[in-house]
């Protein structure tokens, strides 16, 4: 019998149902109750072979609703909260869901997009321990087949909008059978989910756990900070740890020179770039005999090779080699270096509603479906591969994969803009996107509107961190932009000293995490080159210094130093000049980097 999702999680329920399904703060669930949450919403829904879209909570909300859509023989498409309500807004309307599925937290965002586009909203059911696990498995049968469509994943797009790539059951389950088979996953081990369910790294984690009789640990970074997940992973006893080596590093970093996470028996990075040190890291924070696995994938085939290496492996190479293609899929390179062309059965059905770009990256190679990847790599003497970069314009910002033209599209879009341009340039704190733009005739641009209006239609990590001015771009002998010269951005430095105590603590950690001298008490953190993972490094180092649980969320709400100190200075009760004082000591025995936007 050939398995769907669905089928493969009943027979896990079957088999298991007593075992932890999902393990996390904000729920702990069996797969008996899980199966009888899904069963609860499966009923709320007809039949059908459309999308729903999914609009919940990070862990088991966003699990039980995606099963439920599967049951009922729809793909899922999930929903990003935090992305803009127009990015949402436009999934929604590509993908032509039939059917919102949401939670009680996400109720009123939930009222505010469905009406666009005339979707009626499900909610997601509660588990029961009346039903029996016979009538669970029932509410858990589908009319799905192998072949149809299990999700939609929308990517940054070049034309301007994301783009959804297109994924069948079949071809998860292979993937998912590579992975448990690669990695030895057993009903014991507890799999991270750090990334949102609409990346292809959470469909490796959740369904290579859940499909074996092991145990997701959901971690939301943005909502819950850095401390968060570290304490996180060890009171569920995560076994194998799956994220980018940026969200790796900041983790390794808040756990201090000695911190350990003793439970970890695999370290699975992917994404990104991964290097030596991330090794050398990995040997002082897990046991001796953690394996370190450095993945490459991408949406459309998920993992396509690894490099499995013990943590005290010796390494020949600064950038850890991406290791050798996974059982059932070959790498075809051009030359010795060149576009890695992906050639397996199993890559995805295509992108959604986009033929001719579908036809482009899509191609029959000698028989077999393969897929252009647009990413380049060297084969070594021993056959494994290193990755060199990209042949287009896409960048992969904190491992999120970022088209530079959706962000110049929608520059270009914005009242008083000519012209626009974006790169990614190297900073201290990984890549980083700037914006170059020319202001059209007797147009005057502002770097606040700018961003704001930005703020809009893109998520965090595709918003520019400086924005430039120029009187024209740089054109070169070819006619095209000169990338090379278009300026570094203005480094600018605040000019107003933080008034008091508190405001001084704030602007000392903002200024040691940014590298800066010092900030003002009205621009943004966002403004001076700050994201979601440095904010969760405030968090940390502030509720260490005023000796209290500070909830992430009031950071990105209260994002200037004065709108914070003015939310925390009612409700806190501590001795701010001690810790202003401690901080300043600090930052004074520290060489100061000037970092900032600039207009």
């Amino acid at each position: 019998m050939e398995h769907t999702i669905c089928s493969a999680f009943a027979a896990r329920v079957a088999e298991f149902p007593s075992n932890p399904a999902v393990l996390g703060d904000d729920g702990c669930l069996t797969y008996r109750q899980l199966g009888s949450a899904v069963a609860a919403t499966r009923k709320a829904l007809t039949d059908g072979s459309g999308r729903a879209a999914i609009l919940c909570c990070h862990g088991a909300n966003t699990l039980t609703a995606l099963l439920a859509a599967l049951a009922s023989g729809r793909a899922y498409v999930p929903l990003e909260p935090t992305f803009p309500v127009h990015r949402l807004a436009h999934i929604l309307a590509d993908s032509r869901a039939d059917v919102l599925i949401t939670d009680a937290a996400h109720a009123d965002l939930a009222l505010q997009l469905a009406p666009l586009h005339d979707v009626p909203i499900i909610h997601i059911g509660a588990t029961s321990s009346e039903v029996s696990l016979e009538d669970v498995l029932t509410g858990l049968s589908s009319p799905a087949q192998p072949d149809d469509p299990a999700y939609l994943l929308y990517t940054s797009g070049s034309t301007g909008e994301p783009k959804g790539v297109v994924q069948s059951h079949r071809n998860v389950l292979f993937g998912i059978a590579n992975h448990v088979r690669n990695f030895g996953i057993t009903p014991d081990d507890r799999t991270s989910v750090l990334t949102s369910f609409g990346y292809d790294m959470a469909v490796t984690d959740t369904f290579s756990a859940i499909l074996s009789g092991a145990a997701i640990v959901p971690a939301d970074i943005r909502l819950h900070g850095l401390g968060h997940l570290a304490q996180t992973l060890s009171r569920y006893g995560a076994t194998i740890y799956h994220s980018t080596p940026t969200v790796y590093r900041y983790l390794l970093a808040s756990l201090g020179p000695s911190g350990r996470l003793p439970s970890i028996r695999a370290v699975l990075l992917g994404g990104e770039e991964v290097v030596r040190h991330d090794v050398e890291l990995a040997r002082r924070h897990f046991a001796a005999d953690t394996v370190f696995v450095n993945g490459y994938g991408t949406t459309e085939i998920s993992f396509a090779a690894q490099n499995h290496l013990r943590a005290d492996a010796p390494l020949d190479h600064a950038v850890v080699p991406i290791g050798r293609p996974l059982d059932g899929i070959e790498i075809v390179l051009d030359s010795l270096t060149g576009e890695i062309i992906v050639r397996c059965d199993h890559v995805a059905l295509g992108y959604w509603g986009l033929p001719e770009l579908t036809a482009s990256r899509f191609l029959d190679y000698d028989g077999v479906r393969a897929y252009r990847t647009g990413d380049i790599a060297k084969r070594l003497p021993d056959g494994s591969l290193i990755y060199l970069g990209r042949a287009d314009r896409m960048v992969k910002i904190r491992g999120y994969r970022v088209e530079l033209g959706e962000i110049e599209s929608q520059l270009a879009a914005l009242p008083g803009v000519g012209q626009a341009a974006v790169v990614a340039r190297d900073s201290a704190h990984g890549k980083e996107i700037v914006a170059y733009v020319v202001p059209a005739r007797d147009a005057c641009l502002e770097y606040a509107a700018i961003q704001l209006a930005l703020a809009e239609v893109l998520p965090d990590f595709m918003q520019p961190r400086a924005i430039v001015v120029l009187d024209a771009l740089p054109i070169g002998p070819t006619g095209k932009l000169d990338v090379k010269a278009l300026p570094e951005p203005m480094m600018v430095l605040a000019n107003e000293a933080a008034q008091d105590s508190l405001e001084q603590l704030i602007s000392g950690i903002w200024a040691d995490v940014l590298g800066v001298d010092r900030v003002d008490g009205e621009t943004t953190f966002f403004a001076l080159g700050g994201h979601s993972l440095l904010m969760a490094l405030v968090q940390q180092r502030l509720e260490k210094a005023l000796g209290h649980p500070i909830p992430l969320v009031q950071l990105f709400e209260h994002a200037t130093v004065s709108a914070l100190a003015a939310h925390l200075r009612s409700p806190v009760n501590t001795n701010l000049s001690h810790s202003a004082d401690r901080m300043r000591r600090r930052r004074q025995a520290q060489a100061g980097k000037r970092v900032g936007s600039c207009l």
